[in-house]
């Protein structure tokens, strides 16, 4: 069985999407599942962080990673077939694209990246297509970075904002160990269905 990271990040919104998103990769994967200091820290509207993490320990059956230093060894000793950031906030997208490591997800990101190890980022941000669209582009340019395919979700009332289609990150994954970018990568409002 592959072995996948999976990173969670601070889109505290798309929490729900995350754990459909686990559900569904489970089944192929083995997981190992590492959080930022937000996401395993904080209480939100949406979740507090103890029910998030347990949530997340029903689907995996494992403890969850949260340090640097438990990142840190999944570069040289324990390799993993892929990574993914899902979601993946600006704020950790743009430390990736400026080689930031100052929590266990960039750590992993970092680690992973030495060994060619194909990192897929699933966005969800209310500003991509302002400020945050400069470090998405970026790291699109870079070698082993891909995406999950896109769409605005709330067009009018944020018409800056996009976010990963949770059901094409099954199909990303498959393209990005074959090296290669899932396609289309921009979807229209209607194509997040199928």
């Amino acid at each position: 069985m592959l072995k996948l990271g999976f990173c969670i990040t601070g889109s505290f919104c798309s929490m729900d999407d995350m754990l459909i998103v686990m559900k569904e990769l489970v089944k192929d994967y083995e997981i190992e599942v590492f959080l930022t200091p937000h996401v395993d820290t904080m209480d939100t509207r949406f979740y507090s962080s103890h029910d998030l993490k347990e949530k997340i320990k029903e689907v995996v059956k494992k403890e969850l990673h949260t340090t640097i230093q438990e990142a840190e060894v999944y570069g040289p000793s324990k390799k993993l077939d892929a990574v993914l950031v899902y979601p993946c906030d600006a704020s950790t997208m743009a430390k990736l694209d400026c080689g930031i490591n100052d929590n266990g997800v960039t750590m992993l990101v970092k680690s992973s990246l030495r060994n060619n190890v194909p990192i897929v980022l699933g966005v969800f941000s209310n500003d991509i297509l302002s400020n945050s669209g400069k470090n998405l582009f970026s790291l699109m340019n870079k070698k082993n970075f891909y995406f999950v395919p896109m769409y605005q979700d709330q067009y009018k009332k944020k018409p800056n904002s996009m976010i990963a289609c949770h059901k094409k990150v099954s199909e990303t994954l498959k393209c990005a160990l074959k090296h290669e970018q899932y396609q289309p990568f921009l979807l229209g409002y209607k194509d997040r269905k199928s």
